[in-house]
């Protein structure tokens, strides 16, 4: 896995996204914080965007912390207010992105200084 985020952000009426905030990206996250993911949000395989509701953070938030990822885990516990709609992006490879969240989690990893310059695939 080559990166995964939980973000907040902004969807127009068509329910496409607009923008989205991930305040801690992963870059190359442990397996164990992707399986536990993963399964909590029943995520489909690939370079996936799964949208979740305020009342699946806890959930998740248990499934990450009994993998031993408590950062992760308080982060999606925090979740749980927002009044905005919420995303999980699992990014399986570096490939042209297809989708508004792949793009704001390459960006998010360009400016969290997880990646350098060109080395992430912005093209598409």
């Amino acid at each position: 896995m080559l990166s995964f985020a939980l973000g907040i952000g902004t969807q127009n009426t068509q329910g496409d996204w607009l923008e989205i905030y991930y305040p801690a990206p992963l870059l190359n996250p442990d397996a164990s914080l992707v399986a536990a993911a993963k399964e909590a949000l029943d995520a489909p395989a690939g370079n996936a965007p799964v949208s979740f509701l305020p009342e699946d953070c806890t959930r998740l938030a248990k499934a990450l912390e009994a993998a031993g990822h408590s950062e992760q885990a308080a982060l999606a516990e925090s979740l749980a207010t927002s009044q905005r709609p919420l995303v999980a992006m699992f990014l399986e490879s570096d490939q042209p992105p297809q989708t508004a969240p792949e793009v704001y989690l390459k960006l998010h990893l360009l400016s969290h200084r997880l990646v350098k310059p060109h080395g992430l695939d912005l093209t598409g």
